[in-house]
This record gives C-alpha cells, structure tokens and sequence, in this order.
C-alpha cells in the first residue's frame, strides 16, 4: 500500500496487538494486520482488520483468554 502522505517507502503489513473500549471495558485483540509505514511510522487499518474489530466490538466473536493489567491515573502537576 502506497502511503499518501509523500512518505518514500511503501507501507509494510505488520501484526499487532491492540486495545479496544467497548462499554468502558477494554478488549485486547491480539495478530490484527497493520498497515505500518517503515519511514514515518504512522498506521492504517485494512478493512479486513476493521470487521474483526467491528465484530469483536459487538459481540461476534468470543474472547479466548482474559488479561489483567494494572491501570494508573495521571497525576495533575501544578
């Protein structure tokens, strides 16, 4: 895929792994392909990608494991 921004390099398919918030909780979903540009780094989703997402988000498809993660709050510096 050609990167629109005027990048040189063309943009490589790369698996990631991504949190998602549906309803306030978070879903992880782990091996989703990612458009990724070598020069810039910015992303883009294929639409492949999109309707696992989209179906994950509305309850499609079943989770396979639970993950726990600590979760921090900003603190305000004055």
């Amino acid at each position: 895929m050609e990167y629109p921004n005027g990048c040189n390099l063309e943009m490589e398919i790369v698996r990631v792994e991504r949190i998602f918030h549906h309803n306030n909780f978070p879903i992880v979903i782990r091996d989703l392909e990612m458009y990724v540009c070598p020069e810039c780094g910015c992303e883009a989703m294929p639409l492949k990608s999109a309707r696992i997402v989209e179906d994950a988000l509305q309850g499609k498809l079943q989770p396979v494991g639970q993950f726990s993660a600590p979760l921090f709050q900003p603190i305000q510096y004055s």
